[in-house]
């Protein structure tokens, strides 16, 4: 049984929405540590919203396997 498809330009959306997402989490997560005093609560969480998007987009991004 073949699952339904996703409209490819929601999914286009949807892949640039999170490397967007996922570098601006990054660069949060730069700032915030190099802060003085560093904010390393706010740091740690951007950084791993940064990753879990930047992970989410190179999901979207590969290849079906058949």
């Amino acid at each position: 049984m073949k699952g339904k498809q996703v409209n490819p330009n929601l999914k286009i959306f949807i892949t640039i929405f999170c490397y967007i997402s996922a570098v601006a989490g990054l660069v949060t997560a730069v700032m915030d540590a190099s802060q003085k005093p560093a904010d390393t609560t706010s740091a740690i969480i951007a950084g791993v919203l940064g990753v879990a998007f930047l992970l989410g987009g190179l999901a979207l991004t590969r290849k079906p396997r058949y």
